[in-house]
């Protein structure tokens, strides 16, 4: 966010006092790293200091977000980055996919919308095909502005339907719960709509306390209320 300062000890936001922080910067060196090991471990004999490699970042990242990406990268370990916008990457990845038959769906002029939902954002882009020298060639022509919309609020939305459930059994739900609940909807909402086949998932947030075994909240999400809720709320037929 380009209001704050990224350097700063910020994250995690909203946690109490007493909790060591860390700042933007350090965050994503921190993952890069995580990155960097485990693929060290894997391919011992291609270390990934020795590798190209594309990092792709938010469309709606500025020009500061993006050299503080590359600064990360670089104190991760990571010798020779490329940094690519995630719509122009899920972009790409549909034209390998694709082979030779993309140039079937697409001629000059064509402009293509990646819509790419994230986790708190949805970046719209249009990209152009274009004619350079001969060759059908792609170019990001507009980018939408940030907005803060995505996967947290859906998260967000179906953990308020169950806490209404618990609520109206007699039972309360605090901040606590509250921020256990948002989880556990979202693990539930990935198998709901993921390949395996289930009807229903059950939620289960403990408590606190002395209470710990007998106090905790139980109820359930089933996969008509997310397809209606999620599917059908946020992703309309328009």
């Amino acid at each position: 966010h380009p209001s704050i300062d990224r350097r700063a000890p910020l994250l995690p936001t909203g946690a109490p006092d007493d909790v060591d922080k860390i700042s933007p910067v350090d965050a994503a060196i921190r993952v890069l790293e995580h990155l960097a090991e485990a693929w060290n471990r894997a391919h011992p004999k291609a270390p990934l200091a020795d590798q190209e490699v594309v990092l792709t970042v938010p469309a709606s990242f500025d020009a500061g977000a993006r050299e503080l990406t590359a600064e990360a990268a670089a104190e991760a370990g990571f010798a020779r980055v490329t940094l690519l916008e995630e719509p122009q990457a899920a972009l790409y990845a549909w034209i390998s996919r694709s082979g030779d038959a993309w140039r079937k769906h697409v001629k000059v002029g064509d402009v293509i919308l990646v819509v790419d939902v994230g986790g708190g954002t949805t970046d719209f882009s249009a990209i152009v095909a274009v004619d350079r020298d001969g060759s059908l060639a792609l170019e990001r022509v507009a980018v939408g502005d940030h907005i803060l919309l995505g996967g947290d609020n859906m998260d967000l939305a179906l953990a308020h339907l169950v806490r209404t459930r618990i609520e109206e059994s007699g039972k309360e739900v605090d901040k606590f719960q509250f921020a256990s609940l948002v989880h556990a909807c979202r693990a539930a909402k990935e198998r709901l709509l993921g390949e395996e086949r289930v009807d229903k998932v059950p939620i289960a947030v403990a408590s606190r306390g002395s209470k710990l075994m007998g106090g905790g909240l139980r109820s359930e999400l089933t996969k008509a209320e997310v397809d209606q809720l999620i599917v059908e709320g946020f992703f309309p037929k328009t």
